[in-house]
């Protein structure tokens, strides 16, 4: 079985972006032979069929889109590896694409970066907020350096490896006005909105299991809503419960708005975890903001500098590069 070329995986992937053999030539600047010939010799020498070819285009097999996955991955890497040199030929480090969670801006993350920038003030930084399917996603690609989520249990998949940074307990919360502020059964919060923002079903499972328990039928109204500034909003014209950690029970706005119920049952504790794909290599400015969000909830004062004025910095920064080495020997 012959490598994987370079040329073959650009050529799978434009067909995959692009939905046909004419697209994918006319956005790689090659001609559609081209494109046509690297296919059917990537097909040959895996010995699958990657594409389904029809009168409307093309579409990829299950082959296909597995190798599609690996390819994308590659091809950011080699992009990555690129841009990283171009930019160390100019004196300056590469950008940070970092993904969070909604919540898990809300703690150590602004401290992380303050401290970053201290050191590093030159380097371009982008916070993106997705949920957690996008922001494994993300990982998986190569689209991220590295993430940041706030999770009730540690994300599976093979290819991340989580760290946790902060433990979070969570408490159910109405808005300081509402009449169930005082609520402190779950028989009274029956007619009451449930709302959450997970688009897996567990958390609404959870909610029926935990009235169950307590011999009640399950509240009638539980609203799934992926739009924070909508459930805040609801949570302020309707009598609605909504799961919220001490993490964010904790700002200023949510202290002012938001009181937790004095019940005896919580939602799931919340966890902050680091996320990193499994043999990511780091640049050095992913490395040293790794550093600053591992030494936060520590409480560990970062000076202006890099690493080597604080042994616990230093080793959270040589870490990922020690274990690459690792592997690489």
């Amino acid at each position: 079985m012959s490598l994987l070329k370079q040329h073959q995986l650009r050529a799978l992937a434009a067909v995959a972006d692009h939905g046909s053999i004419n697209a994918a030539a006319r956005a790689l600047c090659v001609t559609q032979p081209a494109i046509t010939k690297a296919l059917r010799k990537l097909e040959a020498e895996q010995g699958v069929s990657l594409l389904l070819r029809n009168s409307w285009g093309v579409t990829l097999t299950d082959a296909g889109q597995t190798l599609l996955g690996y390819a994308r991955l590659v091809i950011r890497e080699l992009e990555r590896a690129q841009q990283e040199m171009s930019q160390l030929r100019s004196g300056r480090e590469r950008n940070l694409r970092i993904g969070l969670t909604p919540l898990a801006g809300l703690e150590i993350l602004p401290q992380a970066f303050a401290a970053f920038r201290k050191t590093m003030p030159q380097v371009r930084v982008d916070f993106l907020e997705l949920d957690s399917q996008q922001l494994l996603d993300g990982l998986r690609n190569g689209q991220l350096d590295f993430g940041l989520g706030a999770f009730a249990a540690p994300p599976d998949g093979a290819f991340v490896k989580p760290e946790s940074l902060l433990k979070s307990r969570s408490g159910f919360v109405v808005s300081a006005d509402s009449p169930l502020r005082h609520a402190a059964s779950l028989h009274q919060l029956q007619d009451a909105e449930w709302l959450h923002s997970d688009q897996s079903g567990q958390y609404e499972r959870f909610i029926c299991d935990m009235f169950s328990r307590q011999g009640l039928p399950p509240p009638e109204r539980i609203i799934c809503c992926t739009s924070n500034v909508l459930i805040c909003a609801l949570l302020t014209m309707l009598d609605a419960v909504v799961p919220l950690s001490n993490l964010a029970l904790r700002s200023t706005l949510a202290a002012q708005r938001f009181v937790e119920l004095p019940l005896d049952v919580r939602p799931p504790d919340v966890n902050l975890l680091l996320l990193v794909r499994e043999g990511a290599i780091l640049s050095k400015a992913a490395g040293w903001f790794i550093a600053c969000l591992r030494a936060a909830p520590q409480g560990e004062k970062i000076e202006n500098g890099l690493p080597g004025e604080s042994p616990f910095l230093a080793q959270a920064v040589q870490e990922p590069h020690a274990q690459a080495d690792k592997k690489i020997s």
